[in-house]
């Protein structure tokens, strides 16, 4: 992990919260598919995952948050999985 520079962001709950360092190239597994994210590890209370734009757009996915889904692709390979949210 490389660590941060000390810089602090706005976070989804609108809490500032300091920036403790990123992780680049891990390999997350969704469904059945492994896939190369790039993490900024923040100073939070729960753990969370977001994606990002650069992420979306790599992997050409989709949410249909009427029918709960999120599609994307993968090695050519498109993927439907049920998504949870609060």
């Amino acid at each position: 992990m490389s660590l941060a520079d000390g810089s602090s962001i706005i976070a989804v709950d609108q809490a500032k919260r300091k920036v403790i360092g990123f992780i680049r190239g891990v390999s997350l597994a969704i469904a059945d598919v492994r896939v190369l994210v790039d993490l900024m590890v923040i100073d939070a209370s729960r753990a969370a995952l977001l994606v990002g734009i650069d992420w979306l757009r790599r992997y050409l996915a989709d949410f249909f948050f009427s029918k709960r889904k999120l599609i994307f692709e993968s090695k050519r390979q498109k993927l439907s999985i049920s998504i949870e949210y609060n």
